[in-house]
């Protein structure tokens, strides 16, 4: 199948494959250019096929024209052929797991994603019940886990289509039958006042940060999400292990054992104090130090990037020594070595630095050792203390790029300022009520009873709510009053007690 993928095709077009299938996109001015293209890139094909004792099915071969734009239509679309065959023309693809449609609308997309969400609910709820009354976020960890990740997966493909309020508004109704079963709320409630209680992001927020780091990470496109942009040359970028050949893929191992003082012993930390970031490495030669480092990282760097530093240090101290029969490096950063002893990694840096180690110990002999942190061996004490006081430098000599998981925060804190601002500006009137108990909404909320969820929501056994939806004709309290949400807590003398209680 990779020679498919290397064939010579048209300009603005590109075959793509996974297992047995392929898709071919053309792209055209006009009609006639992409019927041109498109029986060139199928005769192509065809010859491929036959040279690899290959064949195409007809009946399971489609064309499905976009005509987002007007450029298109059903009516008159390109015709293309196989064998003297034209290709069926239809007006939604399913590929990947995406429906795709020829308005690229994906209407039908999420129409599924209902009805498969809706059934997934519902499978997951009857086995969180099981243990619900003693672990009452059972279901939240599934929905973050399983529901929240089916809905969203694809979202590279229909991503851009988030500006249309219809998308919009169908990724907020799949989110509200899980969002129920989580609070047990009324179903009358709002899916505003829903997502707030239960302190979960409303979901076409969610898809816009799951596809703004997307096209961050994996298009190096810039984005601007909210008020805030972010450029993707500023973050690390994460390899795909799979793009590597596994003969190619080393791993270097580690030990735990002491200091033995004998030839060139290097120790190496890193240290974060008041937000201010440093690395430092010492030299030893049977025991007498003979050199050291140190540098300052930017104030955002994390303890781990510092500890990578102190590594690649190391490794140009080495460079700059001649041929020696043994180096030991000792660190206490257990995660580095940790990531060095696997075999694939997605980090680039690290897969550097396993190169280096690999090509050096061609002519020296380089050994890693894990040691504990604190424990009074003189040298690993002296790049404690190196490290720290690298922290205090007056330049930062060095900026990492910020992690994925610094990314990933940032795109957080900007979804929970989208979200605050809807809330404020919103003009749903029945979350009002909800807005005056709750007015800043957080993903760390409290974990509320059915009970006091009614009393956020106002949905509930109040003769208020009962006279609001026609269940009921009296809205009066035993005690005279209106008997609504407030006055149970506030103001009705049958329940002060309880009230004074909570």
């Amino acid at each position: 199948m990779d020679t498919a993928l290397d064939l010579p095709l048209p300009q603005g077009s590109h075959i793509q494959a996974y297992a047995d299938d392929i898709i071919v996109v053309i792209r055209g001015k006009d009609k006639e250019e992409i019927e041109t293209r498109g029986n060139a890139i199928l005769e192509k094909l065809l010859a491929w096929g036959a040279e690899h004792k290959l064949s195409f099915n007809i009946q399971k071969t489609f064309q499905m024209p976009i005509t987002f734009g007007g450029r298109l239509n059903l009516g008159n679309p390109p015709i293309i052929s196989i064998n003297n065959h034209t290709i069926q023309v239809v007006n939604n693809i399913k590929y990947l797991g995406v429906t795709w449609d020829c308005c690229l609308t994906f209407t039908k997309h999420f129409k599924a994603l209902r009805d498969k969400t809706d059934s997934l609910t519902y499978k997951l709820s009857t086995v969180a019940n099981e243990f619900y009354s003693k672990r009452s976020g059972l279901f939240r960890r599934s929905y973050y886990g399983a529901i929240e990740p089916y809905i969203l997966f694809g979202v590279g493909a229909w991503g851009n289509r988030l500006k249309l309020k219809k998308i919009r508004d169908s990724l907020n109704s799949l989110q509200r039958r899980p969002l129920i079963k989580i609070t047990k709320a009324y179903r009358t409630i709002s899916t505003e006042a829903l997502q707030v209680i239960a302190g979960i992001v409303p979901l076409d927020i969610k898809a816009k940060g799951v596809f703004g780091k997307f096209l961050l990470t994996t298009i190096n496109n810039d984005i601007k999400f909210g008020s805030k942009i972010f450029k993707w040359e500023y973050y690390e970028t994460r390899l795909d292990p799979h793009n590597i050949h596994p003969a190619d893929n080393i791993s270097i191992t580690c030990d735990k054992h002491k200091p033995s003082g004998e030839e060139i012993v290097i120790y190496t930390d890193g240290s974060k104090i008041n937000d201010q970031v440093g690395a430092a490495i010492v030299v030893f030669y049977y025991n007498a130090e003979i050199f050291n480092r140190t540098i300052r990282l930017s104030d955002f760097a994390t303890v781990y990037q510092a500890e990578i530093t102190g590594i690649q240090m190391v490794l140009e101290f080495i460079s700059t020594i001649g041929p020696w029969n043994k180096i030991n490096l000792y660190t206490d950063s257990l995660s580095v070595l940790e990531a060095l002893n696997t075999f694939k990694t997605s980090k680039q840096e690290i897969l550097a630095i396993k190169n280096d180690i690999l090509e050096m110990s061609k002519e020296k002999s380089i050994t890693l050792h894990w040691i504990p942190a604190h424990t009074g061996i003189q040298g690993h004490e002296a790049a404690d203390s190196y490290a720290k006081k690298a922290t205090t430098r007056p330049n930062i000599e060095k900026i990492p790029k910020k992690s994925f998981k610094q990314l990933k925060n940032a795109i957080s804190n900007v979804e929970i300022q989208i979200w605050q601002e809807r809330w404020i500006l919103s003009t749903t009137k029945n979350r009002r009520h909800t807005e005056k108990l709750i007015p800043a909404v957080s993903i760390h909320t409290k974990k509320f009873s059915h009970f006091i969820v009614q009393f956020l929501s106002g949905h509930g056994r109040f003769p208020a709510y009962f006279v609001r939806f026609g269940r009921s004709l009296n809205i009066k309290c035993p005690c005279g009053a209106v008997g609504d949400t407030l006055h149970y807590v506030v103001n009705c003398p049958f329940t002060e007690k309880y009230a004074k209680k909570n």
